[in-house]
């Protein structure tokens, strides 16, 4: 990833799981050793449209998916730390990946609850405001569903070590 391949050796990787995993923590640590990978994290593109939160979530995952066609088509490797409860919306980005001519990877990242809820409750990212007990249930049973999916790579990332947790990922990814 991230070093200008084209064609079978680009790849769109969904880093997967319930908020406070550390998706954007792996993200960032892989792409530090593979320059040049977009790290395109879908609540960033979000906060750039305006507007009423609650209608920003589908604008914002076509933007983001639209991104991530036109960098896989230019060579380079697209990492999207981002919780998707829904099959129907993994879906979108293999096609996304597909599309640009990129190979699909899906990592779910998981911890135990009481670890999630400590680093949720340590946190004060603006995306997790407001989370409470049952919408993260919620995602949690949409999450049974989509690790259930084909090509999903389950990775434990209770550790909280970034570094270690994008090795694992890396090493069942190219390996």
């Amino acid at each position: 990833m991230g070093d200008g391949r084209s064609g079978d050796g680009v790849t769109l990787l969904l880093l997967n799981g319930l908020p406070g995993v550390g998706k954007s923590s792996v993200a960032a640590a892989l792409a530090a050793v593979r320059p040049g990978t977009l790290v395109l994290d879908v609540d960033v593109v979000r906060a750039l449209v305006s507007g009423d939160p609650a209608g920003t979530a589908e604008p914002a995952r076509r933007l983001a998916l639209d991104m991530a066609r036109s960098y896989l088509r230019a060579g380079g490797d697209v990492v999207v730390p981002q919780l998707v409860a829904r099959p129907d919306q993994v879906a979108r980005f293999a096609r996304a990946a597909t599309d640009g001519g990129a190979r699909f990877a899906h990592a779910l990242l998981e911890a135990d609850p009481a670890t999630l809820a400590r680093r949720v409750a340590d946190d004060d990212a603006a995306h997790r405001r407001g989370l409470d007990a049952d919408a993260v249930a919620a995602y949690a049973a949409g999450l049974r569903q989509v690790a259930r999916l084909p090509g999903v790579v389950r990775v434990d990332a209770g550790t909280g070590d970034a570094d270690a947790v994008a090795g694992r990922v890396r090493a069942l990814l190219e390996g």
